[in-house]
Parts: C-alpha cells; sequence; structure tokens
C-alpha cells in the first residue's frame, strides 16, 4: 500500500491515521472478472515472521526483521516486518465499469519473503492473499464484519468471519510484494 502514513491500528473504522490507496483487479481468463480499490481503512498492523525454510531466522516482532537472512524476507530491503494486513471497506465492480462506492469489505495479507519474491527465486516465495465479502461496510452487519477481519493479530491469516465471497491469492507466481520501513510520521486519531 502506498501510503502517506500507516500507523498501527489493531481496528478503527475509517482511521485517520491510516492513509493510501489499494487496487486489485480480478483477471480470470478470457476477461476482466472484477475491479476493486480502497482509500479508507479500518486496521494495518505487521509482524516478523520466521519461516520454515530457516528455523533459526529470529522472526523478532518490534527490531529488525531477520537481519542478515535473505530466506525469511524482507532483506535485502532492511525493514521491522515482513508481513503486513490491512482491513476496510472498498468499492467493487464485477466488469471494468465503474466501481459501486463502498459496497465490500476487505482484508489484504501479504507476506514479503525470499528476494526475488516470485517462483522465480529461492524459496519461499512471497504470498498475496485479498478477501473481500459482499456486504454493505456502513450497515449493522458490515460493521461487525469490519470488525471481525480486521488485523489485531497480523501473525495468522485466520479469522472469525463468514467465507470471503472473494478469496485470491496465494503464493506469487510472478512479481514481488515489498514491505519498507515505515516513515516517521505520527498521528493523533
Amino acid at each position: 500500500m502506498g501510503a502517506p502514513i500507516g500507523v498501527a491500528t489493531p481496528f478503527t473504522p475509517d482511521s485517520a491515521c491510516i492513509a493510501g490507496e489499494w487496487t486489485h483487479v480480478r483477471h480470470i481468463r478470457p476477461r476482466l472478472f472484477g475491479n476493486f480499490h480502497a482509500r479508507s481503512f479500518d486496521s494495518l498492523e505487521c509482524a516478523c515472521l520466521p519461516c520454515p525454510e530457516n528455523p533459526d531466522a529470529p522472526g523478532v516482532v518490534g527490531a529488525l526483521c531477520n537481519p542478515d537472512d535473505r530466506i525469511c524476507g524482507p532483506e535485502p530491503r532492511r525493514a521491522p516486518a515482513n508481513k503486513i494486513c490491512f482491513s476496510g471497506p472498498g468499492d467493487y465492480a464485477l466488469t471494468n465499469g465503474k466501481r459501486d462506492r463502498r459496497s465490500v469489505v476487505f482484508r489484504v495479507d501479504v507476506e514479503d519473503r525470499s528476494e526475488p519474491g516470485g517462483t522465480n527465486g529461492p524459496p519461499p516465495p512471497d504470498r498475496y492473499r485479498m478477501r473481500i465479502w459482499f456486504v454493505d461496510p456502513a450497515s449493522s452487519e458490515g460493521l461487525t464484519l469490519r470488525q471481525a477481519v480486521a488485523c489485531a493479530n497480523p501473525t495468522t491469516e485466520d479469522i472469525s468471519a463468514p467465507p470471503p465471497n472473494i478469496d485470491d491469492g496465494g503464493d506469487l507466481i510472478r512479481g514481488n510484494q515489498q514491505i519498507h520501513p515505515p516513515l516517521k510520521k505520527t498521528c493523533t486519531p
């Protein structure tokens, strides 16, 4: 998420302390099969995860993540995390037409592993998962769901919520997810 500010937030609806935009386009051959965009976020949390490919990686939360370890990530770009999770309301369209404003609830989980991040590099590959629920984010049901899918525990993708209508992602085949150090900005909600 390219963001001018992103303060760790377990759950605050439409948080003023998380800014940026996220787009997810679903390409299912032979055509476009959905178009998502978010500009408002409820939660953002990061973690430093170990990985089975290198059980000696420190995986320390709140410090430099896996220093000098190019297997578990995020190096070579030094950062305090190799896992990020963010969630909130979003805009969605089943085609390439105009997206319906605030028509869905979403959660994204990203793991920045070895470099390069896809299957062309050494294991493990980067991971990306996007889940979308077709529910009005402003409704009572939508607000309950937004809290259930929030990133209070960024170390896991498990949530206590109904199955999503869309569950895209997994190990990246090509491409690279990159987590950068946070900016030195602060926010008071």
